[in-house]
C-alpha cells in the first residue's frame, strides 16, 4: 500500500530509527517477526509509520532487555494492542520471566550470604592478630541486613569506597527531590540509561544539577553522564565502570529517609 495522503501523520524508517537509536535493519526484522507493521511506503517504495509506531518500538525494546523471546513479545503485544491481558498464555508468559529473574536474584543473594560468612571466618580466624579497621568496616558493612538499614547508608559507604560525587551529601539533596517520581532504568551496553517519567522542569533542572557534579567526578573522567529530553521524560545516560552507581541510586530512591 502507497500512502500518498497525511504525509504529517506518518514517519520515515530512517526517522523512526533515529528515535529510538536503532538501525533501519532492525525495524526490518522487526516487521519479517511479525512485530512492527508499517503504515505503508511512499512513492519510492520506503516504508511509513503512523505515529503510534515509536511506542510499539519502545514496548519491543523495553521487553527484549527484560529477556522476553521475540515469540513472547508477539504475544505479549498482541494483548497490550487489544487490551486484553486475561490470557492464560500471556500470563503464564510473564510469570514464566518472573521466576527465571528471581532466580538469577536468589543467586547473587546467595553469594553476598556466603560471602559475609567468608570475611566472617576470617575474621575469627585472626584470633590473636592485630584488628583491623579497615577490615573490621567492611565486615560491618558487608554482614548488615540490608532490610533493617537505610539504602543511603549503603550508597554514602559506597561513595566513600570509589570516591564518587553521585554519593555525596549535595547530590542526596538533589535526588530528595526526585523521590517519588516514576522511573525506568535499564542496562545498555556498558553503561545504564534512567528514564524519568516527567515534563516538569524542576526535574529536568535536578538532572541537570546532579549531571554537572558527576561531570567533574574523578572517578571515572571522559564517562560524563548524557542528559536527553523526550516526549517521554528525561533520559540520563551513563557509562564506565562506576556508573552502576546510578542505577543504585535510582532504584534505592524509594528508600531515602525524609
Amino acid at each position: 500500500m502507497t500512502v500518498s495522503s497525511d504525509r504529517n501523520q506518518v514517519i520515515t524508517i530512517g526517522q523512526l530509527a533515529k528515535q529510538a537509536g536503532v538501525r533501519t535493519s532492525a525495524l526490518r526484522y522487526y516487521e519479517e517477526q511479525g512485530l512492527l507493521t508499517p503504515a505503508g511506503r511512499n512513492e519510492s517504495g520506503y516504508r511509513l509509520y503512523a505515529p503510534e509506531a515509536a511506542q510499539t518500538l519502545r514496548f519491543i525494546q523495553r521487553a527484549q532487555r527484560l529477556g522476553f523471546s521475540l515469540t513472547d513479545i508477539h504475544a505479549l503485544l498482541q494483548g497490550w494492542h487489544k487490551g486484553d491481558l486475561s490470557n492464560q498464555s500471556l500470563t503464564e508468559t510473564a510469570e514464566q520471566r518472573y521466576m527465571a529473574l528471581e532466580r538469577q536474584v536468589t543467586e547473587l543473594l546467595v553469594q553476598q550470604h556466603e560471602l559475609a560468612l567468608f570475611l566472617t571466618d576470617l575474621s575469627e580466624g585472626k584470633r590473636g592478630q592485630a584488628s583491623s579497621d579497615v577490615f573490621d568496616q567492611l565486615l560491618e558493612r558487608v554482614c548488615a541486613n540490608p532490610r533493617n538499614e537505610h539504602a543511603s547508608s549503603m550508597l554514602h559507604w559506597l561513595g566513600e569506597r570509589t570516591g564518587c560525587m553521585l554519593t555525596s551529601d549535595q547530590a542526596m539533596a538533589i535526588l530528595e527531590n526526585l523521590r517519588g517520581q516514576h522511573f525506568h532504568v535499564w542496562q545498555e551496553e556498558e553503561g545504564y540509561k534512567i528514564l524519568v517519567v516527567s515534563q516538569e522542569p524542576s526535574v529536568g533542572e535536578a538532572l541537570n544539577t546532579l549531571s554537572s557534579l558527576e561531570a567533574g567526578c574523578d572517578v571515572h573522567p571522559h564517562q560524563n553522564p548524557v542528559l536527553d529530553h523526550n516526549e517521554e521524560g528525561y533520559l540520563l545516560e551513563a557509562r564506565g565502570e562506576e556508573a552502576f552507581i546510578f542505577a543504585r541510586i535510582f532504584l534505592a530512591l524509594e528508600h531515602f529517609s525524609s
